[in-house]
């Protein structure tokens, strides 16, 4: 398993780790409709096994997303973390990285692919 790590002054870790205990602060703008697609599609196929702290999404078998658009890395640092990457992971997750607890969700179509995707990278 991959991981980044970055050297902090005390000061600026503690800010960090404060900003990381709190709960997801999703870019969601009431002129962003993608961002509200990609909310609703998360809580339809993705909170049953993800949570984000903020919002109903509370499930347990998946990693916790509150936060995943600030990471520097997905799948454990197999891909950069960027919209096209996390819209990969979500269609192709088995073909990334065989054997994953994750199921590739190949059968959404572009357009939801990209909101959730979008959605995700705004969790900041």
């Amino acid at each position: 398993m991959k991981f980044d790590v970055q050297a902090m002054a005390p000061d600026a870790f503690q800010a960090w780790l404060s900003a990381q205990a709190q709960p997801a602060a999703p870019a969601l703008s009431v002129a962003e409709p993608t961002l509200r697609q990609g909310a609703r599609l998360f809580q339809q196929a993705c909170a049953q096994c993800h949570t984000v702290r903020g919002t109903s999404a509370a499930g347990t078998q998946g990693p916790d997303l509150t936060h995943v658009g600030s990471r520097l890395s997905l799948a454990a640092g197999v891909l950069p973390n960027n919209v096209g990457a996390l819209a990969g992971w979500i269609a192709g997750s088995q073909h990334i990285k065989p054997g994953n607890p994750m199921p590739s969700f190949d059968q959404l179509p572009g357009e939801d692919l990209r909101a959730v995707a979008h959605y995700l990278e705004s969790l900041k």
